[in-house]
């Protein structure tokens, strides 16, 4: 615990499940909603946290920047999959750019401002696949399934722009991963894992509930965003002028300059309607 306290600045409670289960629960969404600044408040639903629970591992991230370059802002359409197209709040600029073509798909660097510390910079990627030549699921699985097609795929040098937009986009994801991360084949952890270095008894523990909340609000000045995991475990007996008009479905990363760490990573499909974001 000293060592996750003076590495990561983990913190820890004692509470007693068995007779204070619920208020236990309140105390980590309590934890959670003050970390992202109440954009996400109930990271727990009622009823996940009981008398059997064990242990409760909880993180939260909180992401406010400014775009290095603001932008303008009107109205354009976005064709969203079926054929169908929505007119959407987007943004546009004539200044320059970080572009760069790729097989398949075209890649935008957007750089947040940075007047604190040098040595964090961050950036959003958008990754916007050519029309019927690959697509957004395509695309997710190659920047999930790769470490380095982040790093290798974004822009180093910035291009004279033609046409540009980007559409402004607001939306929040939720949902229980247990299932999911069963089928990638993370099993033992469900039944009875090894946990002993990481809580006294540890070998007993399972994992009875992942519960992932993330929300992203992208406009014309920057971006907001927060994300937050908690694991319930139990005891048994994650140069020319070129155009970037991202009027389609596209996947988007939130990514940490010096080290390529991808602090958030989703996709738009319909700006206006929800759609699914990974923190």
């Amino acid at each position: 615990m000293a060592t996750s306290a003076s590495r990561y600045g983990a913190t820890t409670e004692s509470v007693d499940f068995v007779l204070g289960a619920e208020q236990a629960r309140r105390c980590v969404n309590a934890f959670v909603s003050d970390v992202t600044k109440q954009l996400i408040r109930d990271i727990l639903p009622p009823g996940s946290v009981h008398s059997s629970t064990t242990v409760v591992l909880a993180n939260a991230l909180y992401f406010k920047g400014a775009w290095s370059q603001p932008f303008d802002v009107f109205t354009a359409p976005f064709h969203s999959p079926g054929g169908s197209t929505v007119r959407v709040p987007s943004m546009k600029t004539d200044q320059s750019q970080y572009i760069a073509f790729y097989q398949g798909f075209r890649a935008l660097k957007l750089p947040y401002k940075n007047e604190v510390d040098p040595q964090a910079a961050f950036y959003m990627l958008i990754l916007l696949p050519d029309s019927d030549t690959l697509s957004l699921a395509d695309l997710y699985d190659k920047a999930v399934s790769m470490p380095e097609f982040i790093k290798k795929h974004t822009p180093a040098q910035k291009v004279p722009i033609g046409q540009f937009m980007v559409p402004k986009f607001k939306f929040t994801f939720e949902f229980e991963a247990s299932s999911d991360m069963q089928k990638l084949g993370v099993t033992r952890a469900f039944n009875r894992g090894n946990f002993s270095g990481m809580v006294s008894g540890g070998d007993e523990l399972s994992i009875t509930g992942v519960y992932h909340k993330a929300t992203i609000e992208v406009d014309e000045l920057g971006t907001v965003a927060a994300a937050a995991t908690a694991v319930v475990f139990m005891t048994e007996s994650v140069s020319s002028a070129v155009d970037f008009v991202a009027d389609r479905p596209f996947l988007f990363a939130v990514v940490e300059e010096s080290t390529s760490t991808v602090l958030f990573l989703g996709h738009v499909v319909n700006p206006i309607v929800v759609n699914p974001l990974a923190g």
